[in-house]
């Protein structure tokens, strides 16, 4: 009788669900599945398994390297930055970075991985080796994607000889680096100053609220027609249109204050000035005070080099871009998941799922009953976590 359980190899609420286990199993008996909350953990068939332990030994959850990592802010240099290119630069969710970057992967005669809509609109993760490929891998996606078997075919590129550019989560690219063992001279990978990301499941459901009758067709969370600074999600369906700024919308609203983040955003030890990518490229917050010189509200965007590979990749491409040399410091503060190593939970988290599971309201009310429970704590419990790191910054104390 075959049995499925849990992979148990570190607390569930650790996982970040980056799929290296799967990748290395030898057996092939390891599969991601979606639990209650709609994110995908690893199962393992247990009558397959041969007790290798391989998928111990590649979790980056289990390796200090990652998890204990030393600073290294000095090998690190900021900017604020965005590509010349105007069409790029509107599509793009801030300031066109990863095109510039990914643009010459592809001329090298590489390969590109990141992030696309599938034709649920949940998210996957995929390769291209086309600039045409490239357009589906702009623009923000707040769901965590499905990593498939983008590591193995990682590895298969590299061990071609072909350069290969990975974008993604730090966890993502935590997991892929414990994966593939070694540090590959063609491998260069850049991660996204992230949030947290949302429950696929509520993403759907929320989807079907708006459209339940019809088809979607497109997904745009960053519309910026009214400017970067005051974006819009803009989704088209088969019959009709729903743009709103992303300031009103309660969907973001729950997303920004955690209420369906993934559990291990809350405590992700991948945030930290010796990141475990070549290049961190992120929204550059702040940038009235930052680059005043730059601001339009088309898309800026902060960009940290971390690796002598990245600084490789920037300066062949640096003139494609209008950029200039920040402080490391600008971006912590200004948009603090650079660094904080914790995503902001809401406090009714747990009161939302257990509605949500019995169906007490219809969708749309769910989403806004407790975040209105909630706002006041929530502002207070924000504006003191904003406080002490600004105090911490300004005595230059880690945060």
């Amino acid at each position: 009788m075959t049995e499925v359980k849990y992979l148990n190899i570190i607390e569930k609420k650790r996982c970040s669900g980056c799929t290296a286990c799967v990748a290395v199993c030898p057996k092939q008996c390891i599969t991601m599945q979606a639990d209650e909350e709609g994110f995908l953990y690893p199962v393992v068939n247990t009558t397959r398994c041969i007790q290798c332990s391989k998928c111990v030994k590649v979790c980056p959850y289990t390796d200090s390297e990652f998890t204990n990592k030393p600073e290294k802010e000095e090998l690190s240099v900021c900017y604020a930055a965005y590509n010349k290119n105007e069409e790029i630069r509107y599509k793009s969710a801030s300031g066109g970075m990863f095109r510039v970057f990914a643009d010459q992967i592809i001329a090298e005669g590489g390969v590109v991985f990141g992030a696309t809509f599938d034709k649920d609109f949940t998210v996957e993760h995929t390769y291209t080796e086309t600039l045409e490929g490239l357009t589906a891998f702009m623009g923000s996606k707040y769901l965590q994607s499905r990593m498939e078997d983008s590591f193995i075919q990682v590895k298969r590129f590299l061990r071609e000889g072909r350069k290969v550019l990975f974008t993604g989560c730090a966890c993502q690219i935590a997991g892929l680096k414990r994966y593939l063992k070694k540090d590959d001279a063609n491998l260069i990978c850049i991660d996204l100053i992230c949030h947290g990301v949302d429950s696929p499941q509520i993403w759907l459901d929320y989807l079907h609220s708006l459209f339940p009758d019809e088809s979607v067709k497109s997904v745009n969370f960053r519309d910026k027609v009214t400017g970067q600074d005051n974006s819009s999600v803009c989704i088209i369906s088969s019959k009709s249109m729903f743009c709103e700024r992303k300031r009103n919308s309660v969907y973001f609203k729950n997303w920004q204050y955690g209420m369906f983040t993934r559990p291990s955003c809350e405590i992700c030890p991948f945030k930290s000035d010796n990141r475990v990518s070549d290049i961190t490229i992120g929204d550059c917050w702040g940038f009235k005070k930052i680059a005043p010189e730059m601001y339009d509200d088309k898309g800026l965007s902060s960009m940290v080099v971390h690796s002598e590979k990245g600084k490789t990749l920037f300066d062949t491409v640096m003139h494609q871009l209008s950029f200039k040399e920040t402080l490391i410091d600008d971006v912590k503060l200004y948009n603090s998941d650079y660094i904080r190593s914790n995503a902001f939970v809401h406090s009714r988290r747990k009161a939302f799922w257990k509605d949500y599971h019995q169906h007490k309201k219809p969708f749309e009310k769910l989403l806004k009953k407790h975040l209105e429970d909630s706002k006041t704590k929530i502002l207070f419990k924000y504006i003191k976590k904003v406080v002490r790191r600004c105090l911490l910054l300004l005595k230059g104390l880690p945060n």
